[in-house]
């Protein structure tokens, strides 16, 4: 996640756990609302993000050596820090895509959203968050004063983002309605690939943002990232508490394999197919695929409402779209 103040220079580069944005959910909170990020770089120049997002390789110990392809951008739009109640939020409105499709719904990049955002005191420990112990932000004693004995502090001053290996906690608040909830005027504008100005900064012109699933594509494993599940092994006491937010579909109830696994699963078939079939097809030629939890994609299969489907699109609005 690339983050650039219209006032300043300074633009920020996040690298998210679980690889997505927390989940909003309404009711009650809950552990996948929960999501962490860290600052690994803060910088002037758009040009060294860029270089952040060009192709890698890089070796491992059990699978030798991996590449992993350039960033493709799944979105742009506006963003603000704002103060409510007792906390600070981090809101948005996404601008490009106008319409979020497939591939935003994987990252749970919605057409507008908030999220309670806080940051943790980096000489405090914090349960699930162990991996980032070594990695300490240099912070000014201006900022070590505002932290003092608390876990976590709000984001009062946008400054306290700008240093790196800034550890900080997004929790879920609403995904509707954000700019009269908050009381702010994000200044939505209908932007292209060529208008966006952070596209134009990173040289991101010529490409597109998808909107079909992802199909092609390694994220890092599990040895290169940070243990997933840490923010989530957070208690109530050791993470700000939310309210709000609505329930998702049959995929985010049970936290399914997501929709670019399912793709990957399904790749091939010949449609218009029933569910049986897609589940036949899968069992026959899963194994092929290389995914890790072939059984859950195959139960998620079983999921589905027994009719004809005619292409993935209308298997994934089975399954991901939200209730």
């Amino acid at each position: 996640m690339v983050t650039t103040p219209e006032e300043g220079e300074k633009q920020r580069l996040f690298v998210l756990g679980q690889k997505q944005l927390p989940e909003i959910v309404e009711g009650k909170s809950t552990s996948q609302e929960r999501n962490w990020a860290l600052n690994v770089l803060t910088t002037s120049n758009a040009e060294d993000i860029r270089k952040e997002l060009l192709p890698v390789q890089y070796e491992t110990e059990t699978r030798g050596k991996r590449s992993v392809g350039p960033a493709t951008p799944a979105g742009e739009g506006k963003y603000s820090i704002v103060k409510h109640g007792n906390h600070t939020e981090l809101a948005y409105v996404l601008e490009l895509p106008q319409v979020p499709g497939p591939t935003q719904k994987e990252f749970e990049i919605k057409k507008e959203a908030s999220y309670i955002i806080s940051v943790k005191n980096p000489d405090i420990q914090v349960p699930g968050f162990k991996a980032f112990e070594e990695r300490k932000p240099e912070y000014s004693s201006h900022i070590k004063e505002k932290f003092g004995d608390r876990r976590w502090i709000n984001v009062e001053e946008p400054d306290l983002l700008n240093y790196e290996n800034t550890q900080v906690l997004l929790i879920g608040a609403r995904k509707r309605d954000v700019e009269e909830e908050l009381g702010i005027d994000l200044n939505e504008e209908k932007e292209t690939v060529n208008t966006a100005e952070l596209f134009r900064e990173l040289k991101m012109r010529k490409e597109q943002v998808p909107l079909k699933p992802l199909l092609k594509g390694e994220f890092p494993g599990r040895e290169e990232m940070p243990a997933e599940e840490e923010a989530k092994q957070l208690s109530g006491k050791e993470a700000p508490g939310r309210k709000g937010g609505k329930a998702g579909g049959r995929a985010a109830a049970s936290r399914a394999p997501s929709a670019a696994a399912l793709s990957k699963a399904l790749a091939g078939v010949d449609f218009p197919k029933r569910k049986d079939e897609l589940k036949e097809y899968a069992q026959r030629h899963i194994m092929e695929s290389g995914l890790d939890d072939p059984k859950a994609i195959v139960d998620m299969i079983g999921m589905l409402p027994d009719k004809e489907y005619h292409d993935m699109s209308d298997v994934e609005k089975s399954l991901f779209t939200e209730a």
